[in-house]
């Protein structure tokens, strides 16, 4: 993202030393012509009407010419602004879509309303597809970042029942389980205690008590470590 915005910083400079550069040479035509014009002024007493007329001719010439010249820059200087403001908008849209990314693979904390889910599960009864059914349930209903016990989940997570409790990327975590969900809050309850959903049927085990929550301000961790990839590649497009 740095590379982005170091590209971004140094195509504004281009631009605006070239703008600079246009507006020098507006203003230097400009300026050239009322010079002429004035010293033309005071040789004028001492001009026959001929002579006279003939420098008025030469002079709707090279005024004609001038306002060719400075029409042409202004058209440049527009054509380079236009140029510069759509460079602007693909970084930032690209800057965007890179933040974006960012978020949905967990390689930056989080926070924003959703949903807390408390799951006590005192006699051990849950396994791995129990809690990747909530999981589900939640991403279904909007959910844009998720979290257990201060874990990040993303699509790489891996969940195990191991020696009675569960494991998450290796690791265990224990009852009683807290859900952090980050997305429209009552859009992710209404998903979760719908009827016959998740709630249910995870309440309805022995043992194992269920309670959501709306929440307006929830934060969530990014990951604790990047995952490189090694054998996939992006695919060029032609």
């Amino acid at each position: 993202m740095g590379d982005i915005f170091h590209l971004h910083h140094v195509q504004i400079k281009r631009t605006e030393i070239t703008i600079g550069i246009i507006c020098a040479l507006v203003g230097f035509l400009l300026v050239n012509q009322l010079r002429v014009q004035r010293s033309l002024s005071q040789q004028l007493p001492a001009l026959t009407e001929q002579n006279l007329g003939q420098i008025i001719r030469e002079l709707n010439v090279e005024a004609e010419s001038l306002q060719r010249e400075v029409t042409d820059l202004r058209i440049k200087l527009y054509r380079y602004e236009r140029e510069e403001a759509d460079k602007k908008t693909i970084l930032n849209e690209a800057a965007q879509k890179l933040e974006n990314l960012r978020i949905v693979t967990g390689l930056v904390g989080v926070e924003g309303q959703g949903v807390q889910i408390q799951l006590d599960d005192k006699k051990g009864l849950l396994g791995s597809y129990d809690m990747l059914d909530l999981i589900q349930e939640l991403r279904t209903a909007g959910a844009e970042a998720i979290s257990i016990n201060g874990r990040r989940v993303t699509a790489r997570t891996a969940f195990r029942r191991r020696r009675g409790g569960l494991w998450i990327n290796g690791s265990a975590i224990n009852s009683p389980y807290e859900i952090r969900a980050i997305g429209d809050s009552e859009t992710l309850y209404q998903g979760v205690v719908l009827a016959g959903g998740i709630r249910d049927v995870l309440g309805s085990l022995g043992g194992v008590s269920f309670e959501i929550a709306k929440v307006s301000d929830l934060s969530i961790p990014a990951i604790g470590r990047e995952i490189q990839p090694l054998y996939a590649t992006p695919i060029e497009e032609e």
